[in-house]
């Protein structure tokens, strides 16, 4: 196998690797489980290709510096800000309008109540709104 440049990795990171991670990512209601296994993925690439391992204990936040790349965490806000715009130019007879805004009827289910699309994006607009 050859051996390329850093860079080389890291442009094949950003045209490839990142959007197969986030393929479909606009449209999931993300928990910390998801957000804490792609945040895994992306460092576990990013650290080998930078020749970093876990022993070195060089931050995350170090590395993309390094690198010049943003986290894992901005794309996907970007993606979900790029979907959401998208809905919002569609007409209202498009299926994806009508899956936003649907309300089902009938009674939940026991338990904690399950978290939908539309309140983490409303969320995620606060979150940024306070930064």
């Amino acid at each position: 196998m050859p051996k390329f440049s850093g860079m080389t990795y890291i442009q094949f990171y950003k045209a490839v690797a990142r959007p197969s991670l986030l393929y479909g990512y606009a449209t999931w209601v993300t928990t910390q489980t998801d957000m804490t296994g792609l945040e895994t993925a992306e460092m576990r690439f990013v650290r080998s290709v930078t020749g970093y391992t876990r022993l070195d204990k060089t931050r995350s936040e170090d590395i993309r510096q390094e690198l010049e790349i943003s986290g894992i965490q901005d794309v996907r806000l970007k993606y979900k800000q790029n979907w959401t715009n998208h809905l919002e130019r569609t007409d209202n007879t498009r299926l994806p309008k009508h899956a936003l805004n649907y309300k089902p009827r009938g009674r939940r289910d026991r338990g904690r109540p399950r978290k939908f699309w539309q309140l983490m994006m409303m969320m995620t607009a606060y979150i940024k709104k306070v930064k």
